[in-house]
C-alpha cells in the first residue's frame, strides 16, 4: 500500500506539473468563461449556449489530457528507463500501473473540478438576456489571472513547478470565488447559482476518467499519436454505439407472453397475405398493463365470456372462467389477451399464440394481427423484422450486444440536452452513471494489467 500511495502520489504530481496540463486548464477556463459574451447573439437560449458549450469544452480537452497524461506517465517512463528503476525495486507490476492509473484520475478529478466551478459561474454571468454581469465576469478573469500571476511569484521564489503552483492557486481560489459570487446580488437581489446542472458535471468527469483508464492502458503498448488516434476511434464509435451496435443488440421477444419478473411489454404488427418479404417496424412497445388498460390472461383454446368489472377493474375482478391477471397463475403459455378500457367500460379479446393458424373459415389465409411479448426494465426497442408465414421479429445479434456492452456509450453521460429541457438528473441516474464508470474503469484497469504483465520495460535502455 505505501508503494501504491507513494506512486501514485508522484503520478498526480508530474501530471500537474506538466506544461500542457496548465495550458489545457488555462484553455478551457477561459472559453467557459467567455461563453456568456456570445449569448448576446440568441435570443432566450443564452443558458443553453452556456451549458452546452462548456460541458463540450470540459469533454473534450478533459479527453484530450486524459491522453496526453496516460502517454507522459507510462509511455515515456517505460522509453526513459523510469519504469525499469521502479520495477527493479519490489514493486509489482500490477501496483504499478494501478498506481499510475489512480494518480493519473486524481489529477482529471483536478481538470474537472475547475472546470464544473466555471460552468456554474458563467451560467451565473449569462442569467440575463440582455444584460451580462460585468462584475462578476471581471472578477473571474481577475482570479484566473491572479491565479497565474501568484504561481509565477512560487516559481520564482522557490524554483518549484510553476503550472503545479498556478493550479494548486486555482483549487485554492475557486471555491472562495463560487461562494462570492454566490452573494453578489443583481439589481438588489441575489440570484443564486444554477447547481442543477451538478449531476451533469458530475457524469461528465465519470465520460473523462473512463477515458483517463482507457488511455492508459493503451499507453503501455503505443506511443501518444497511436493512443490518440485509437482513443478517437474508440470516441467516435461509443459516441455512434447506439446507431452502430445498439439497434443490432439481441432482444428476443415471445410468441405468448412469459412470466417473471419486470414490465411486460407488448408489440403487434397486422399482416396481409402479400407480406412475403420482411417486414418492417411493429407497433411502438407498450406496457401490457397499466394506465386505464387492465389485460387478464387465459391459456383455454375456447375461453368464456367476460364479465363486466366497472370503472374499477382492478378492485373488482376476480380469477376465474378460465381467465387469470397473472401470467405467472397460468397452468401453460396465454392463448388469449383481453383488454378491457375502463373508459369504454369494454373488453376487447386477442388471440396471442401462434395467431395465423388461428384464422377460421373465409378468413384462411386472410390478415391477422400478430402480437409479441418481451420483458424488460426499461422500454425495448421497437422490433423489425417477420414475414406473413413466420410472424415474428428479428431477435438481433449476441454478438453485436456483446460489443455494445464492451464500447462505452458516451450519450450516456451528455445531460445538456435534459438540462435544456428544464428536466432534473435524477441522483439515482448520477449513481447508475457512477457504477457505469465503474465497471469500465475496472475493465480498463484489468486490461492495463494484462497489457503490461510482459511488456519489456527496459530494452529501450539496452538499447
Amino acid at each position: 500500500m505505501t508503494a501504491l500511495y507513494q506512486i501514485a502520489k508522484n503520478t498526480l504530481r508530474e501530471s500537474l506539473r506538466e506544461p500542457i496540463y496548465l495550458l489545457l486548464l488555462l484553455t478551457a477556463l477561459s472559453l467557459i468563461g467567455i461563453f456568456p459574451i456570445f449569448t448576446m447573439f440568441v435570443f432566450r437560449e443564452q443558458i443553453k449556449l452556456v451549458v452546452d458549450s462548456a460541458m463540450a469544452t470540459t469533454l473534450v480537452l478533459g479527453w484530450l489530457l486524459a491522453v496526453l497524461c496516460a502517454s507522459h506517465a507510462i509511455s515515456r517512463e517505460i522509453e526513459n528507463g523510469t519504469a525499469l528503476l521502479l520495477l527493479a525495486k519490489p514493486v509489482e507490476r500490477p501496483v504499478f500501473i494501478v498506481a499510475k492509473i489512480l494518480g493519473i484520475l486524481v489529477a482529471l478529478a483536478v481538470f474537472c473540478l475547475l472546470c464544473a466551478i466555471a460552468t456554474v459561474i458563467s451560467i451565473r454571468v449569462a442569467k440575463d438576456q440582455f444584460r451580462l454581469d460585468n462584475t462578476v465576469l471581471g472578477i473571474y478573469f481577475g482570479v484566473l489571472a491572479l491565479s497565474v500571476i501568484l504561481g509565477g511569484i512560487h516559481n520564482y521564489v522557490t524554483r518549484s513547478s510553476f503550472p503545479m503552483a498556478a493550479v494548486k492557486v486555482m483549487l485554492a481560489l475557486f471555491p472562495i470565488l463560487l461562494v462570492v459570487v454566490y452573494y453578489i446580488p443583481v439589481g438588489g437581489e441575489r440570484v443564486g447559482l444554477s447547481f442543477e446542472t451538478v449531476p451533469a458535471l458530475v457524469l461528465i468527469l465519470y465520460s473523462v476518467w473512463a477515458m483517463g483508464s482507457l488511455a492508459t492502458a493503451l499507453s503501455t503498448r503505443f506511443g501518444l499519436v497511436s493512443n490518440l488516434l485509437l482513443c478517437v476511434v474508440i470516441f467516435v464509435v461509443g459516441l455512434m454505439s447506439d446507431y452502430l451496435l445498439g439497434r443490432h443488440t439481441h432482444e428476443a421477444w415471445s410468441d405468448s407472453a412469459p412470466a417473471g419478473k419486470g414490465i411486460l411489454w407488448v408489440s403487434d404488427y397486422t399482416f396481409v397475405p402479400t407480406e412475403t418479404m420482411t417486414v418492417g417496424r411493429w407497433s411502438r412497445p407498450e406496457p401490457a398493463d397499466g394506465g386505464r388498460v387492465f389485460t387478464v390472461w387465459s391459456n383455454s383454446e375456447n375461453p368464456p365470456g367476460l364479465p363486466p368489472v366497472g370503472t374499477q377493474p382492478e378492485v373488482t375482478w376476480r380469477d376465474g372462467a378460465g381467465w387469470m391477471d397473472e401470467v405467472r397463475d397460468l397452468p401453460a403459455p396465454p392463448r388469449y389477451m383481453a383488454r378491457y378500457d375502463a373508459e369504454a367500460l369494454t373488453w376487447e379479446t386477442h388471440p396471442i399464440l401462434d395467431e395465423r393458424s388461428q384464422l377460421r373459415g373465409s378468413e384462411k389465409g386472410g390478415v391477422f394481427t400478430a402480437f409479441v411479448f418481451r420483458r424488460s426494465p426499461a422500454r425495448p426497442r421497437t422490433p423489425v423484422g417477420g414475414t406473413y408465414g413466420s410472424p415474428y421479429p428479428n431477435p438481433g445479434s449476441r454478438l453485436a450486444s456483446v460489443l455494445y456492452a464492451c464500447v462505452p456509450n458516451w450519450q450516456l453521460f451528455w445531460m445538456a440536452d435534459a438540462l435544456a429541457a428544464k428536466r432534473s438528473i435524477p441522483l439515482s441516474y448520477v449513481g447508475f452513471g457512477g457504477i457505469y464508470a465503474l465497471l469500465f474503469v475496472t475493465f480498463f484497469v484489468l486490461l492495463a494489467v494484462a497489457l503490461f504483465w510482459q511488456r519489456e520495460v527496459g530494452t529501450q535502455v539496452a538499447a
